[in-house]
């Protein structure tokens, strides 16, 4: 991340999540989400980075894609995610619980806790809020 430039598609744990995700389908989408939601245990950093790339698939899926968003994603969301179809209307209908789990990120993880010890940790939280706009943009 030389040019500061912050994505949520880096690392190997968006790379195994997007791997398995294309084996076992789009509920992987809505279980790395809902984890978030444990009660029982505060997210870990693995939780978290999969959470993102889950939320950044739902914004993609609502028409507000990264701009770094790998094509074979892309691709992979208009053949299994198409406009108008039951999938879609499934990974559409995370778009409220997405955004929030970007806030239990950015507030209180390990995930925050490693980038607070980067010099780039305002353009992480930068780049999350701007995926939490994409994710509840009105006019889409």
């Amino acid at each position: 991340m030389e040019d500061n430039r912050i994505s949520n598609f880096e690392g190997e744990t968006a790379a195994n999540f997007l791997e398995d995700m294309s084996i076992n389908g789009f509920g992987m989408i809505s279980m790395a989400i809902n984890r978030m939601f444990d009660e029982d245990d505060r997210p870990d950093l693995m939780e978290c980075e999969e959470a993102l790339v889950a939320c950044e698939i739902v914004a993609a899926t609502l028409g507000q894609p990264a701009e770094d968003l790998p094509e074979d994603l892309n691709e992979w969301i208009g053949m299994f995610l198409p406009y108008g179809s039951e999938p879609y209307g499934i990974i559409c209908g995370l778009a409220e619980k997405a955004a929030e789990s970007i806030d239990k990120v950015v507030s209180d993880s390990e995930l925050r806790e490693l980038w607070e010890e980067s010099p780039v940790f305002e353009a992480w939280v930068d780049a999350q809020v701007k995926l939490q706009e994409r994710i509840l943009e009105k006019d889409q």
